[in-house]
């Protein structure tokens, strides 16, 4: 949203814009005219039918930010839209460009956009809905003495979030954007300390490194002396209309003005009107911040970092937001020079200083962790297993940069809790000592829940209890709460707590029967399932984990009866935990799918011979190329007889036995082959997508729970042949969803292909040829030659809904 945000001043005729299109070379074929606006928004799709409104959040001069439900991926969205009045061509292209340049700068403080299109006829911009509130209504609430926000955002917590605003604004400017419009209101906190960077609609393209509608085209560049943005956090030289003076020192001082206002609860110029708010910016100099708020106690050398990004001259100002972000860590890292300069601080002052800039300093390093984290898989990818050790020396670098990286923010956490731990230790009424810890220990609490460690969560937990500030009540009681949407609405909703028997995750009694939607408090922490029947439709199961001091929501939605082929199962939408969680370095993270059905078993020898058999029918030779081989890749291992392709029973292979010893590109050519035959969208599943429906929402390392046990799996210990098993041999490999034989039966092809050196698939699951002490835990992923065939590796398919 752009509350306030507005453009004064006149333009100045088309001859005197700032920038001049160069002269076409000689012999240059004439470029054909520019789409219009028109034909602009009618390319992008509509996606009314994706998304729920459910109200309006918010509004500013140009557009409404409206509450969203994305009905595909289960989750909340905020949608924003022009609204009717913006009806201008440069207005709407503006819109465009705000959703373009918002989606191509992906920063963990810069708010995501997940969509671009069309809504009801209107073109709007799909977001994550950011929960929590702007510094607008932090410094109101400081200003009218709200004694809970006063400590909870204490000056090291404010430097903190600032650092963070400036790095999300120095990335901008690493990408050739000015922001140009940075304010309170712009800026979000989150309830744990996030700090989201919001509305780029009057940003500016300065370089290369970012593309847009508008800066591709001369036709809807910005005139000279046109005045954008919002008057009391403007640059002067953005006062003037100075277009083609405006870079990222106009960002510097607009970082310097949300600053200014945070620690003297005063704008730096105010006015009863903009006109008059301009006419100050551009005559009037900064009053000092100590000048204006002495009662604040406001450091000298503080003042002078704010009075710089002030300065009138863009030249005396900062260079751009990184080397401001470096100056406000190194003031936040200097404690020593602080209490030698003043020797009367309390030592408690001092621990927690030295805490809150070692928090700083971590969240500094999250993206260094997501940069070296990109950079290792991209070194993965450029390898194979067998290259030779000097082939693998950019992969190694990579490896050892990011445990680098991981060893240095380890270090930073150790010296926030032993500094944090001592301040509250000699003050326990410190606020922010208090809280910054209780933040730690809770990000800690949910990295060992999600890696499934028991002793560290609860480690952690308990230390939640000791340090509760009053925000973690709920969660140290091990209590969580649910909510349950389902469409259509007046389905029958039964939740259901899984109890842990025999090593497996079990039905129990029903918790709660009732209509849609379920609403159920006060629930102990564990895994639990939701039933869900109507009439018409197909019933479905799907599983959900309670969190302690959470609500976890869900958003399902039935299938017409019927619209279920035999043999699937139905995988609704929504979040679910992927990766390993064993991995120190690449923890599992949180992703989102949209519906989809999924073979309940792989694809058997009897239904790949019928495949066979009809592309005999036409291209024998197509047909025997497709035949499953032995193991040296080459030698069938099935015989044509004609236009049949019977399995060999006779050398042990069986109908009901999933089909092995076959490429990835049979498998492919299968999915098309069904395609055909049945008239829907049938292709191998994507790694992720196999992931999720073998181990549920919350990632269970195997189909049944979380303990290993060969009996529960079709593998060596329990079928020692040397051809496949029948599919759905062992009723306990079955998945939350219904998907059988992940571990066991046989590996499986995924359509994630990974192009180096060579073209390599990644393969999923446990076979009868695997196992081991602690068996195969279902995030484990293999790498395997695209043309390569094994006697254990087959494939299932996915049905597209």
């Amino acid at each position: 949203m752009r509350s306030g945000s507005r453009r004064y001043g006149r333009s100045q005729p088309d001859s005197q814009r700032s920038r001049t299109p160069p002269p076409a070379p000689a012999g240059a074929v004439k470029p054909t005219s520019e789409p219009s606006v028109d034909d602009l928004i009618s390319r992008l799709m509509d996606i009314t039918p994706r998304f729920e409104l459910q109200g309006e959040l918010a509004r500013g001069a140009m557009g409404r930010i409206l509450a969203g439900w994305d009905l595909h991926l289960g989750r909340a969205v905020a949608i924003k839209v022009l609204r009717k009045s913006a009806a201008r061509d440069l207005d709407r292209v503006r819109f465009l460009e705000e959703a373009q340049v918002t989606g191509q700068l992906q920063h963990p403080s810069i708010v995501p956009v997940y969509e671009l299109g069309r809504i009801r006829g209107q073109v709007a911009f799909v977001m994550k809905r950011v929960e929590g509130r702007s510094v607008k209504a932090i410094i109101s609430a400081m200003r009218k003495g709200d004694e809970a926000v006063i400590s909870q955002f204490g000056r090291p917590r404010i430097l903190n979030l600032f650092h963070q605003l400036c790095l999300a604004v120095a990335f901008a400017h690493t990408r050739g954007v000015v922001h140009r419009d940075l304010k309170p209101s712009n800026v979000m906190v989150g309830d744990f300390g996030e700090v989201v960077l919001l509305d780029w609609g009057l940003c500016k393209i300065v370089a290369e490194g970012t593309r847009s509608t508008r800066s591709v085209s001369d036709r809807w560049q910005t005139v000279h002396g046109q005045i954008i943005g919002t008057p009391a956090y403007m640059a002067p030289e953005q006062a003037m209309g100075l277009i083609d003076q405006v870079d990222a020192r106009t960002d510097v001082y607009g970082l310097g003005a949300i600053l200014y206002h945070l620690l003297t609860l005063r704008a730096p110029f105010s006015g009863k009107t903009n006109r008059e708010i301009v006419h100050r910016v551009l005559r009037e100099t900064v009053t000092p911040l100590a000048e204006r708020a002495p009662e604040r106690d406001i450091d000298p050398e503080l003042d002078a970092i704010v009075m710089q990004c002030l300065a009138r001259d863009p030249q005396a100002r900062f260079a751009d937001a990184s080397v401001l972000a470096a100056r406000i860590m190194a003031y936040l890292d200097a404690p020593r020079a602080v209490t030698q300069a003043m020797p009367a601080v309390r030592l408690d002052q001092t621990h927690r200083e030295t805490g809150l800039a070692a928090v700083a300093r971590q969240q500094s390093l999250l993206e260094d962790l997501a940069l070296a984290q990109d950079a290792v898989q991209t070194a993965r990818a450029a390898v194979s297993i067998g290259d030779p050790p000097e082939r693998k020396r950019g992969l190694w670098a990579a490896e050892d940069a990011l445990v680098a990286v991981h060893t240095e923010y380890a270090d930073a956490f150790a010296v926030a809790i032993s500094a944090l731990s001592r301040a509250v230790a000699l003050d326990p009424n410190d606020a922010d000592a208090s809280r910054a810890l209780c933040d730690m220990f809770m990000v800690r609490y949910d990295a060992a829940r999600a890696c499934n460690d028991p002793v560290r969560t609860a480690y952690f937990r308990r230390m939640l209890r000791e340090h509760d500030d009053g925000r973690f009540a709920v969660l140290v009681a091990d209590q969580g709460a649910v909510h349950v949407d389902v469409s259509p609405r007046g389905a029958q909703v039964e939740l259901i707590q899984m109890e842990d028997r025999l090593r497996r995750l079990q039905a129990g009694e029903v918790h709660q029967r009732t209509q849609a939607p379920l609403s159920a408090e006060g629930l102990a922490e564990g895994p639990y399932i939701v039933r869900v029947h109507a009439a018409g439709y197909e019933p479905l199961t799907a599983p959900l984990h309670v969190v302690a001091g959470r609500t976890t929501r869900m958003r399902l939605r039935l299938l017409r009866a019927g619209s279920v082929p035999e043999g699937f199962v139905h995988v609704p939408a929504g979040t679910f935990r992927l990766g390993s969680p064993r991995s120190a370095h690449e923890p599992p993270g949180e992703h989102a799918l949209p519906d989809y059905l999924i073979g309940r078993v792989p694809v058997t020898n009897l239904q790949y011979s019928e495949f066979l058999e009809s592309v005999a029918a036409s291209d024998p030779s197509e047909a025997d190329r497709r035949g499953p081989r032995a193991h040296d890749g080459r030698t069938p291992a099935w015989t044509r007889s004609g236009a049949r392709f019977p399995v060999p029973e006779a050398s042990g292979w069986r109908p009901d036995a999933p089909v092995v010893g076959i490429r990835f590109d049979d498998a492919v050519a299968y999915c098309r082959w069904r395609s055909a035959r049945d008239g829907q969208v049938i292709r191998v599943p994507r790694e992720e997508e196999w992931e999720k429906a073998a181990r549920g929402t919350e990632g269970l390392p195997f189909s049944w729970g979380h303990t290993w046990e060969p009996a529960y799996v079709a593998g060596p210990e329990t079928w020692p042949q040397s051809l496949p098993p029948p599919v759905g041999l062992v009723a306990e490999d079955c998945s939350p969803f219904g998907m059988r034989d992940a571990v066991g039966g046989v590996r499986e092809w995924t359509a994630t292909v990974v192009r180096g050196a060579e073209r390599r698939v990644a393969v999923r699951g446990g076979s009868f040829k695997t196992g081991g002490a602690a068996g195969r835990p279902l995030w484990r992923s293999e790498l395997v030659h695209a043309d390569a065939v094994a006697i254990d590796v087959g494939f299932r398919v996915l049905l597209e809904i």
